[in-house]
């Protein structure tokens, strides 16, 4: 027995022993060859976390007038600063690369009346685009509707256009949530919203305050065109509520009002609308509006876009052709901050352009990522 316990001992030790010197008599072409691979593969690895750090921004660029874009800009003629220290610009790309874009329409009963001329004006608009630029189309009243995902083909996008049916209540925040998570999700290089709305909310799992930074991490340009329904809305809230053509605030809207509005305010004094008088209905309508107002305007400026406030929808087409225009007139630059802090903070931002006569427009900063 112990004959047969030394002579397997004796075996294990030496087959340590070669498999030892196997390990360190390997090739050295083929030692340096796995050495290059882990080193590749810790460098694909370096890449990506890097990678993630790159802070895009679109910027238009006009003359000071704001009436004339600038072409043929190159990356020396920008100049980016961080939280007022400047950055190494390390992306460009001209104003020529194709552009996605979602056209978001509402639909609901305040525009019934002009679905022909906003369906008109949104085909205008298109004519104004590149031929390789992507569009989307979503309608939204209560509902959300993607009628067009991204496509390039215009015969898809005009049917789309003419699919358009108005139904009451407006859900603007769960519309712009789609765009992030079905249309823009998956998408690089340059994106934007096309809205056409008044902003009253009314309905929705979506608040503003859920959707802002939503956009904002998005990368999406938010341009609006503010339609002036305010006293189309009044006069049918005021109608009396046996009047079958009457609007009514939806329960979202009231709370909203009773938040943002009412101090010391009773919940159950804002539960239905037939219950509220002339003038508390008057006072209503009025601070929602105001409060679209000031979020649509807070929405275009923190995501780089504008807002236009359209008093007369059969006059459109000029609107359109200047958001048009701002779109081949835009520049992409990226960089790599110098402050490498994952801390979740908030950082300014401000571009130059070096080109006497323009100036650089685009989002006023960016949240850091957080580890």
């Amino acid at each position: 027995m112990r004959l047969i316990f030394r002579h397997k001992a004796i075996v294990l030790i030496t087959l340590v022993a070669v498999l030892f010197l196997y390990g360190n008599a390997q090739d050295p072409k083929e030692k340096q060859d796995k050495q290059q691979k882990q080193e590749k593969k810790d460098e694909t690895f370096e890449t990506i976390r890097v990678d993630t750090d790159l802070v895009s921004i679109d910027v238009t660029v006009k003359d000071k007038s704001g009436k004339r874009g600038a072409a043929g800009l190159r990356a020396e003629d920008f100049v980016i600063y961080e939280d007022g220290i400047r950055q190494k610009i390390t992306n460009f790309s001209a104003s020529d690369v194709p552009f996605n874009l979602t056209l978001l329409i509402d639909t609901s009963g305040s525009t019934t009346d002009d679905l022909l001329n906003i369906r008109r004006a949104a085909r205008r608009f298109l004519e104004e685009l590149r031929s390789e630029d992507q569009i989307a189309v979503v309608q939204f009243n209560r509902e959300v509707d993607l009628m067009q995902k991204l496509t390039s083909n215009r015969s898809q996008i005009d049917l789309a256009l003419s699919r358009f049916k108005s139904g009451g209540g407006t859900s603007f925040y769960d519309a712009l949530n789609l765009v992030i998570d079905d249309v823009f999700n998956e998408v690089d290089g340059r994106k934007a919203i096309v809205a056409l709305t008044d902003g009253v909310d009314s309905y929705g799992f979506n608040t503003f305050d859920q959707i802002l930074p939503e956009l904002e991490k998005s990368g999406t340009i938010v341009y609006v065109l503010e339609l002036d329904t305010e006293a189309y809305t009044e006069a049918r809230m005021l109608r009396d509520c046996t009047d079958t053509t009457h609007f009514e605030f939806s329960e979202k809207q009231l709370q909203k009002y009773l938040k943002d509005y009412v101090v010391g305010g009773k919940e159950e004094d804002f539960q239905k609308h037939c219950s509220l008088g002339r003038m508390e209905r008057m006072q209503i309508n009025q601070k929602l509006y105001q409060s679209a107002h000031k979020e649509l305007r807070e929405m275009t400026n923190k995501t780089g876009g504008r807002l236009y406030q359209v008093k007369d929808l059969g006059k459109l087409d000029p609107v359109y052709s200047e958001i048009a225009g701002e779109i081949r007139t835009q520049y992409s630059l990226g960089y790599y901050p110098a402050n490498e802090k994952h801390d979740g903070k908030y950082r300014t931002l401000r571009v130059e352009v070096k080109r006497p006569g323009y100036v650089g427009q685009t989002r006023p900063g960016y949240r850091a990522p957080l580890d």
